[in-house]
Formats: C-alpha cells, structure tokens, sequence
C-alpha cells in the first residue's frame, strides 16, 4: 500500500455545498503531494469506502471534512433530486437512483469511533455538538462550528435580513476565512489552538472591513452579526495544543 498522505479532504456530493469545492481547491492546490481528496459518491460503497480511508488515515495527519452536519450526525451525499423525493413514484426514483439517493447519518455516534486517535477539523453546521462524541470516541482533537447559514432558507429560519447577495457574500467570506487559516497553519504546522486563534483573527478583520468599506451593501451590519457567530461558536475538543501535521 502506498504511503498515506496527511490530509485527507472529505466532501460528500450536496449541491448545496458545492461553494466548499473552493476550499478543497485552495488546500489540493497547496499542498498537492500532502492531501488526498476523497469525493463521496452517491452511493453506499463509496461512503463504505470513505469510511475504510479515515480508519487507515495516519495519526499525525488531519481530517478535514466539508460538508453538512446535524447535531447528532456528519451528513453524507444527497442526489440533486433528493427534495423531491416524496413527490415521485418508487418507479421513477429507481430510474435514477443516484439522483434521489441520500445517506443522513453517515457519521454518528454507532461509528464515531473511526475518528480514534485522529485529528478532525468539521466544517459542518452543528459539529460543535459532535465533537464531544468524537473525543469520547478516542479522537485527539476536534474543532467543530454551530450553525452556518448559506443559503436563503437557512438565513430565514435565523430570522433577520437576508437575500441572494447576502447568501452569496456569506459563502464567500466562510470560504475566505477558512482556506487561508487553514493553509497557514498546515505551513507552519501550528496546534489546533492556533488554528482556531487564526480563524477568529480573520473574522475579525472580515467583520471590521465589511463594516467600514461596504457601505454599499445595507444588510452589512447582519451579515457582520452572522460572522461573529461564526467564529464565536466554534469550538476545539480534545487536545488544543497538538499539533496539525505532527
């Protein structure tokens, strides 16, 4: 078997995360002959097999999952015409199983325990509330986020302003934020500490140019708010100070 390379990417195929494919990008680019990128199909033997990666994945190294997440579960892929599911006939979804395929609890508490010994970071709505269940599970150190609204309908349940140019520049900023702390701190193989003080610097600034200079945009004060608890529910299990990459 081939050496294992330290980073492993993980994003499940939701076309609602495709914005994630920049981080990915970012990071595949950075570090081409340090990361493995493994892009979970829809169906269950590539999610079988994205288990199998991260149990085989080096101690030393860091597991990056992009995705969606609930409280109690890292979500798997989801076919394009998932939501209408309950709208067609059985026949018809199994024309095309893969559009209609969703696999909702892909990593739960029944099988957490493959984070053993690994370093996770879970850019994931709610993974705050499964990081505590991953360091009791045996994993080293876990940093998760509370919710992240991206798109239209998740900015409405938060109640507040909210239309596509706020969407969209939310999406940009999270990206921003994370693929650059992310590359510095893997460079310099800080501690996950580290990582997080990175990620909440970036906000920051983020937070203090959007309010200054984007007086164009009049929804700037929410999108500052959104921002702030962003960075504000992050949050590290396990050992803060170990490092990244050693």
């Amino acid at each position: 078997m081939s050496k294992v390379k330290p980073i492993l990417i993980i994003r499940p195929h939701d076309k609602s995360t495709s914005f994630l494919e920049r981080i990915k990008n970012h990071l595949v680019n950075e570090f081409e002959d340090r990361s493995h990128y493994f892009n979970v199909k829809l169906n269950d033997q590539s999610h079988e097999q994205c288990v199998e990666r991260i149990k085989q994945h080096s101690e030393n190294g860091i597991i990056i999952f992009l995705g969606h997440g609930r409280s109690d579960a890292l979500l798997g892929s989801r076919g394009d015409l998932y939501e209408n599911y309950d709208f067609v006939s059985p026949e018809a979804r199994d024309e095309e199983p893969e559009s209609y395929y969703f696999n909702g609890n892909f990593i739960s508490a029944g099988n957490m325990d493959l984070f053993e010994n690994k370093k996770v970071f879970c850019l994931a709505c709610r993974s705050n509330e499964i990081g505590e269940v991953a360091i009791n599970s045996g994993a080293k150190a876990f940093i998760g986020f509370g919710d992240i609204p991206t798109s239209l309908e998740e900015f409405q349940i938060k109640g507040g302003e909210a239309n596509s140019t706020m969407v969209s520049t939310m999406k940009t900023e999270v990206n921003r934020i994370v693929k650059v702390s992310l590359a510095y701190c893997i460079k310099k193989d800080l501690s996950f500490e580290d990582l997080m003080g990175m990620i909440t610097y970036l906000t920051n600034q983020r937070i203090a140019d959007i309010l200054t200079h984007y007086t164009w945009f009049k929804e700037r004060h929410a999108l500052a708010d959104h921002l702030y608890y962003f960075k504000k529910e992050a949050r590290i299990f396990g050992d803060k100070n170990i490092r990244l990459l050693s």
